[in-house]
């Protein structure tokens, strides 16, 4: 456990830090090595209010994208180095004044699942579990693979990256769950509790090295009591990391959700609603709440309006700080507060729900 002045340090550094604000937007990392797409992103960040990115350092297919000093990765034939050299990217972002977060994918890896077939989840006993993609999913309960994890979130800060966020830190929702098997369960261990102490882990880590952890989670766990199997419950997530990142997409709720109809065709709404049930159950000292909000279609069409509609309603809650999502990397401009707007202090109002 820390002692009580690395615990004081953490809440006066956090603290501290709470009056940055961050706009940031998903960057697929096969994009890194493309001056014509990057200049263009780096003109998006120029021209409105976006100030970071998200950039995978784990991808959800177990890849380590950039050219890392740790032996197991390359021991376990895990690295695509598609970034290069970490540390140059990460001095040209700073150098432009954007903030850099490492998106780090941690259960779902087909990588290490097929180096090391013990570390998996197993399918009642006849071989690795796979997810309704097809992918390999490692144990959550094994200290291997926490470790080994954690080992790449700390090189990230050690490199550069400011902030490393924690993707898929949950157990599989998708497939046949009730044939995953996990051989390193234990007893007296709840799901919920045990994710909690690896993001807890994982953050005094990533602290000591000097970083920051964020992680995200479903967009309903806000809103529920349980953990939904998920293994996420906000009171124990919360409480143990620096930032927290709801998946709020109206497209991945389901009918009559708040009390809407189609969350998908309500945007504004559904991200409203959301945020306010999150800040309802944050605690002083809690992880400061910065959602994942949608810039994609799907189901319906999203454009200029859909997109910041759930802008405001996560800034007219206080909820300054958000990310988008687009995995195809490709944002709505028109969205976006220009870079004018921000100087001459341009407002927004709306009605609550």
């Amino acid at each position: 456990m820390p002692e009580a002045v690395e615990v004081r340090a953490a809440v006066e550094r956090v603290e501290t830090d709470r009056a940055r604000i961050i706009r940031g937007f998903y960057l697929p990392s096969n994009f890194v090595a493309d001056d014509s797409r990057m200049n263009y992103y780096f003109d998006l960040i120029e021209e409105t209010e976006l100030n970071a990115v998200v950039i995978d350092i784990k991808d959800d297919r177990g890849w380590i994208t950039y050219d890392t000093d740790l032996d197991l990765p390359r021991e376990y034939g895990a690295v695509n180095a598609r970034l290069g050299d970490l540390e140059e990217l990460a001095d040209d972002l700073r150098e432009r004044g954007i903030y850099a977060i490492g998106r780090l994918v941690v259960f779902k890896d087909d990588r290490l699942a097929g180096a090391r077939p013990d570390l998996t989840i197993s399918n009642a006993g006849a071989g690795p579990w796979r997810d309704s993609t097809g992918a390999h999913w490692v144990d959550p309960y094994n200290r291997e693979v926490w470790d080994y994890n954690t080992s790449v979130g700390v090189e990230v800060i050690k490199k550069g990256f400011p902030e490393v966020q924690l993707d898929y830190v949950r157990f599989p929702t998708d497939g046949n769950v009730r044939a995953a098997e996990y051989p390193h369960s234990r007893d007296g261990i709840t799901r919920s509790r045990l994710i909690a102490d690896f993001i807890k882990d994982f953050h005094w880590r990533v602290f000591s090295a000097g970083g920051y952890s964020s992680i995200d989670i479903f967009g309903l766990v806000p809103t529920v009591r349980d953990d939904m199997q998920l293994g996420q419950k906000w009171e124990e997530v919360a409480e143990v990391t620096d930032y927290i990142s709801p998946m709020v997409y109206p497209s991945h709720y389901g009918p009559n959700i708040y009390g809407l109809p189609v969350p998908n065709e309500a945007p504004y709404e559904t991200v409203w609603h959301s945020m306010r049930d999150g800040l309802r159950r944050t605690e002083p000292g809690d992880a400061i709440m910065r959602p994942w909000l949608q810039d994609f279609s799907w189901g319906y069409r999203y454009g200029p309006e859909e997109v910041r509609a759930q802008i405001r309603a996560s800034e007219e809650q206080g909820v300054d700080s958000w990310l988008l999502w687009n995995a195809g990397g490709v944002y709505t401009r028109g969205a976006l507060k220009s870079a004018i707007e921000l100087e001459a202090g341009d407002d927004e109002s709306a009605d609550t729900p």
